[in-house]
Parts: structure tokens; C-alpha cells; sequence
């Protein structure tokens, strides 16, 4: 069916979407005066994303852009997706903008999968194309505020419940189990609360085509394997799955939000930073008493752990459960040991203080403390 016979518009709103105009008012996604930047791959999930936006621009008051990332992978198929988004938003007369990434370029020159390099470069695009657009409309009267343009995302909420199930089998915290938020910085998820069924459903109501990535059907993949295999033999248990998986990340969520302000409460109260005008330097120093944290939890010395390593300036990216276990068993240790961690990062246990410290580089494994009782160190 060709997209000249899909442009009909729904007049009326059924409960769903008009919940998911609500779940965005609630989560105050969108306020009144933004740009809004959906990342459009030409997808069910996209397209649905584009298609329902573009239903509450009048009302909320934004204005709708769109961006398709062509990852230099697929061939024709790719060049298909990007024709088929370039004609819808001609045809529903949303500006829509097209860039060309060369995902298995970055992917064989940094040793990373190629699912990963296009991810990275995707949201690159759409983290340049949100600057643009705020660039471009700089000028425009919008009261006392700034332009502002924010990158919505067609995740929903079967993907949060393939999220929660891809980070508990490999062993996540609440972090990782409190799955994707509504809003994360200028990303937004407006469709957290619907699902893929509905969507379908949805597109097929309106004869609103799209068009399918192969890619997405392969199960050698862990997510896809979650999406074909996992979660619909979960939904013969119980129809509601993914609905309670959500749910669960949601509560989850809000305990992790919890536990953030309690270690930042803590370590405001208690830690000390040395130069703290070389946050994310080399000789940046942080340095916290471990007599009281340890009648804390577990689960609290961690939270303050991460947060010590927020604090120092330091991405969070690449650190594991081991390297929160390692600093633990450091801190009940005899004292005067050493540990290095990821980004040339080490930490000590000396005169009943965790010092956490960025170093020129790994420190000599001479200056390792290995008698008994003291934690080996992990090399990043």
C-alpha cells in the first residue's frame, strides 16, 4: 500500500492514546514552546511514535521534527527504510532530516560489535540534529525561556520488559532492573506505558504502513532472542507479563532513586574532596570514613561507592559488580591496601578512610599491599 493511502488522520482519540498523551503530561515530557525530534527508522514502533506526536502537537503545543541515521548496513533495504521515512514525513508534512553513519567503520576500528557501533552513532545524529534545530530557532520568541528540542524515542513497554530481562540475566542491580525512565536528559519515552500490540493494532486501524528490519529477526542476537523466544512463552504464564515486568521496573526505579539520595545525603555529610577543581584529572582525590558505612548495607556502601565515583568525575560505564565487591572487601581488610580500578583509577584503605583516586596511570603492582586479609587488586 503506498503512503498516498495511509495520510488519514484519526479525529477521534480511544482511551490508549489518549493515556499515552497523559503519560506524557504526567511524566511532563513535554512542555509547551518545545521541538520535539523523533529518531524515525521507518519501523512499526517509529512510525507509531511520528503518527502519535504528530496527534498532540496541536494540543500540547511543540513542534515535530524527525531524523532517520542510514548505518551503512543492509544495502538496499537500508536505502528502502530511508526513501519510506523520507516520503512519510514529506507526505505528513513533518520536517525530516537524513544522515549517513559508517557503522562497520567504527565497529572494526574500536572492536566493538556492529549493533553497538550503530547505537553509538545513532544517537550521535540525534544529539547533533537536537543542537541544529535549537541553533536554527534560537531566535524564536518563547516568553522567558530558551528554545529547547528534545529526542524522542519509540521504546515501549515490551522493550522495557526485554530490557529488565536482558539486565537480570546478566546479573544487574536495581540500576539496571529499574530499566529505561520516562526521560533521561533531552531523551524522552513517550510510549513506556503501551503495548507493541496495541501499536500494530493502531497502524493497522489507520492502513498506516511500514517497513520491517530483518536484522530484528535474527534470535543470534540476545534482544531479539528475549523478544521471539523469552518473553512470548512468559505471556502463555500470564498475558500481563510484560505489563507486570514494567511495573516492577517502575517500583524499582523509584527504590533506586531512593537509594541515590540517600548516598548522596551521605557523602555530602561525610566525604572530603582534595582539588576539587580537577574533577575527571589526574590527582583528583575523594576520600570518605568507613567505620559508620559499614554498618550499612551492602547494597548503601555501594550506592555511596557510586557516588563517591560520580563525584570524582569518572564515567560510570565499564564498572561491574566485582569492582563494588572488591572495594568492599578492601574496607574490611587490615587497612594500608591498595586496588586499581577501571579508568586509571585506584582505591585505598588507609587510617579507616576509603581514598578513591585518579592516577597518570595503573599504579605499579609494587605498590600492592598482599598480606593476609587484604584484597588483591583488578586491573582495569
Amino acid at each position: 500500500m503506498g503512503i498516498e493511502n495511509f495520510m488519514k488522520k484519526d479525529t477521534k482519540m480511544d482511551r490508549q492514546m489518549l493515556d499515552i498523551r497523559n503519560y506524557i503530561l504526567n511524566h511532563q515530557l513535554i512542555e509547551k514552546g518545545d521541538h520535539v525530534l523523533v529518531g524515525l527508522s521507518g519501523g512499526p514502533d517509529s512510525v507509531f511514535l511520528l503518527y502519535a506526536l504528530d496527534q498532540f502537537k496541536e494540543y500540547l503545543g511543540y513542534k515535530l521534527h524527525a531524523v532517520h541515521v542510514h548505518h551503512g548496513i543492509r544495502g538496499e533495504e537500508a536505502d528502502r527504510d530511508m526513501n519510506f521515512s523520507e516520503e512519510l514525513c514529506e507526505n505528513w508534512n513533518i520536517p525530516f532530516k537524513k544522515v549517513f553513519v559508517d557503522a562497520p567503520g567504527l565497529a572494526g576500528s574500536k572492536g566493538m560489535s556492529l549493533e553497538e557501533a550503530a547505537r553509538i552513532l545513532r544517537y550521535e545524529v540525534f544529539e547533533e540534529t537536537r543542537k541544529e534545530i535549537e541553533d536554527r530557532f534560537r531566535d524564536e520568541p518563547e516568553g522567558e525561556r530558551s528554545v529547547r528540542c528534545l529526542i524522542a524515542v519509540a521504546h515501549h513497554m515490551d522493550d522495557q520488559a526485554e530490557t529488565v530481562l536482558h539486565n537480570l540475566v546478566r546479573g544487574s542491580g536495581i540500576r539496571g532492573l529499574a530499566g529505561m525512565e520516562p526521560r533521561r536528559g533531552f531523551i524522552i519515552r513517550p510510549l513506556l506505558s503501551v503495548k507493541r500490540e496495541y501499536i500494530l493494532s493502531k497502524l493497522k486501524d489507520n492502513d498506516i504502513s511500514y517497513v520491517i528490519d530483518s536484522t530484528n529477526l535474527d534470535t543470534q542476537y540476545t534482544r531479539n532472542h528475549i523478544r521471539s523466544e523469552i518473553l512470548p512463552g512468559l505471556r502463555e504464564i500470564n498475558p500481563e507479563a510484560s505489563a507486570h515486568i514494567a511495573h516492577t521496573a517502575d517500583i524499582l526505579r523509584e527504590a533506586e532513586g531512593f537509594f541515590v539520595r540517600l548516598a548522596s545525603e551521605y557523602v555530602d555529610k561525610y566525604a572530603e574532596m582534595k582539588d576539587p577543581d580537577r574533577i575527571g584529572q589526574a590527582g583528583m582525590e575523594i576520600s570518605i570514613p568507613v567505620t559508620e558505612l559499614k554498618n550499612y548495607p551492602e547494597l548503601v556502601r555501594q550506592y555511596v561507592m557510586i557516588e563517591l565515583i560520580r563525584r570524582i568525575g569518572t564515567p560510570l560505564k565499564d564498572w561491574g559488580a566485582v569492582h563494588f565487591r572488591d572495594m568492599d572487601r578492601l574496607i574490611y581488610g587490615p587497612g594500608n591496601a591498595h586496588l586499581d580500578l577501571p579508568y586509571k583509577m585506584s582505591a585505598d584503605y588507609r587510617k579507616k578512610h576509603l581514598v578513591l583516586r585518579i592516577n597518570q596511570e595503573i599504579i605499579s603492582i609494587k605498590r600492592r599491599k598482599n598480606n593476609d586479609g587484604a584484597c588483591k587488586s583488578t586491573d582495569s
